[in-house]
């Protein structure tokens, strides 16, 4: 099979907006994934309203900041 040169470059040409659509759409995902896990674990004190991460699964969570017990919502 021979190719012409200008089907040749549109093979290349879409090969590679393909590829760079792909690469975007996982990127964004993982993004959005890691976004969604960090607020699953964010909690503001109620006191003293220092924002901080807790991934332990206890339900009443000590602020590092004020020491005050938060539930987690």
């Amino acid at each position: 099979m021979h190719l012409k040169i200008d089907q040749l470059g549109l093979a290349v040409l879409l090969a590679t907006v393909s590829l760079v659509v792909l690469l975007t759409l996982g990127s964004r995902w993982l993004h959005y994934r890691a976004e969604r896990k960090s607020l699953a674990n964010r909690i503001v004190c109620r006191l003293c309203l220092h924002a901080f991460e807790n991934g332990t699964p206890a339900e009443l969570v000590a602020c590092p900041h004020c020491a005050a017990l938060n539930e987690r919502s």
